[in-house]
């Protein structure tokens, strides 16, 4: 894309004319359709929207969405305030209406606060650190299973094996190996699972893709029902995730029931899912299309040797890698808005913000804004060494309350898989990668192919 124009919130319209405000006094992009406002446009190309409300109004505009007004904050003060308002004047819950239709009204963001605390408190040890310990070694394994059916050279689509990939770590890492294979071969049905997802549109203005998706939700209960009845006929010694499922309880001590616990498990392995295997793909297709950044890369390895299993101290070490994957998260963030709606009339800083306004920050443009990440369109991996705050900046695991749990778990996941096939392959792109296109997470669009050939030195 063009480099963003360094625009400020009192910035009026590039046109130079004066651009229409919402109930808020908010000036509104241009291009707005009679009724529609720019819902068609958002739909199509949700970044090229957003990219022209910046360049004619800087870091504060609005949008348009049929009957849904929506207002855009970048700014720094806005960001935070946006991530920090309790749930009950800010939703995030009524912002993504899809969840309901795939998890139920009871479901993690969707639920009241005290039942949102109870599974939080499930989800939380399974991406601390002991636990990520564990997980390191079947992140470890897969990825070496897959360097060995690669063989000596060919070709693969990134798209699909990253997913694939992800996957089966997924399911033996949450599920445990003795059941995680019910969930491995399941990645058409989680696909179609989704196939449903929309930030704007109900699921009955999409009835194809609902059906699809209803049936693959079908399919995907009858296999976690069934590793649930497997893991209490068989408890696993240790904790996993699946255990801690079977035995929990709400706080006055009724077990919860199966028609709970399936979302829950379903829930996070299809958060884990979306988000870590695009990342991976564009941390392939990223550091693909920058070779030059891999001799520094293959030092890191060999200062820290070849031989043995990789531990988590050693891969900390690899801080170039880090570096390189940070850039690849900058550049392309899954989530390219933030939402939020107001269930009341509020102030966020001098901003009024009428009731049933969607609230939207996006990681997309923060990402490119050259005050905060300076020459924003170059792929420039040292800015976190010369900026180390710089990575904390980056909103494409989301921010505040609500950040994703899992980030953790998806870098580690990705520095095992780059740092193998690096050790072992000359890696070559052959196709040039593009985002999805649409309100949908941007992963990498597939196919894209990368060419491989074992290294004389690979161990």
């Amino acid at each position: 894309m063009p480099p963003l124009h360094n625009a400020t919130l009192q910035q009026g319209p590039a046109s130079g004319g004066t651009a229409p405000v919402d109930r808020g006094g908010v000036p509104v992009v241009s291009g707005a359709l009679p009724g529609l406002g720019h819902l068609p446009a958002f739909m199509s190309d949700a970044t090229g929207v957003l990219r022209r409300g910046y360049a004619e109004h800087g870091r504060l505009f609005g949008l348009r969405l049929a009957g849904v007004p929506a207002v855009v904050m970048l700014a720094p003060e806005h960001r935070k305030e946006i991530v920090a308002r309790p749930e009950e004047t800010l939703s995030i819950a009524a912002s993504y209406p899809f969840l309901k239709t795939m998890f139920g009204n009871d479901f993690y963001f969707m639920a009241e606060t005290p039942e949102y605390r109870r599974q939080r408190a499930l989800y939380v040890p399974v991406f601390r650190g002991a636990a990520l310990h564990d997980y390191l070694t079947v992140m470890e394994d897969h990825t070496r299973q897959l360097v060995h059916r690669m063989g000596e050279a060919g070709e693969l689509d990134i798209v699909s094996t990253c997913a694939e990939l992800n996957l089966r770590i997924i399911a033996d890492t949450f599920f445990g190996a003795d059941l995680g294979h019910h969930l491995a071969d399941t990645l058409a049905t989680f696909e179609d699972f989704s196939a449903n997802v929309s930030f704007l549109l109900p699921p009955w203005m999409r009835p194809t893709r609902a059906l699809r998706s209803r049936t693959a939700r079908r399919h995907l209960h009858t296999v976690v029902r069934h590793c649930l009845a497997e893991r209490r006929a068989h408890p696993r010694p240790g904790a996993d995730f699946l255990q801690s499922l079977c035995e929990s309880r709400y706080p006055d001590g009724r077990p919860v029931p199966d028609s709970s616990t399936v979302h829950q498990a379903l829930g996070l392995v299809w958060a884990a899912r979306e988000t870590t295997s695009g990342q991976l793909a564009w941390a392939l297709a990223d550091l693909l299309t920058h070779p030059e950044h891999h001799p520094a890369l293959l030092a890191e390895q060999r200062h820290l040797g070849t031989g043995g299993a990789l531990t988590t101290e050693s891969l900390h070490r690899l801080t170039h890698l880090d570096h390189v994957l940070y850039e690849s998260e900058r550049l392309h963030p899954l989530a390219i808005l933030i939402a939020r709606r107001a269930l009341s009339d509020l102030r966020i800083g001098t901003c009024a913000v009428p009731r049933g306004t969607m609230v939207l920050t996006s990681p997309y443009l923060v990402h490119r804004l050259p005050e905060e990440f300076p020459d924003p369109e170059a792929f420039r991996p040292e800015r976190y060494a010369e900026d180390p705050q710089a990575v904390q900046r980056l909103l494409g695991f989301g921010a505040g309350v609500h950040r994703c749990l899992g980030q953790r778990f998806a870098r580690l996941e990705t520095k095992v898989l780059v740092t193998l096939l690096l050790r072992h392959f000359h890696l070559e792109l052959l196709d040039t990668p593009t985002p999805v296109t649409g309100l949908a997470p941007r992963g990498l669009s597939g196919p894209c192919r990368l060419r491989y050939r074992r290294r004389a030195d690979s161990a």
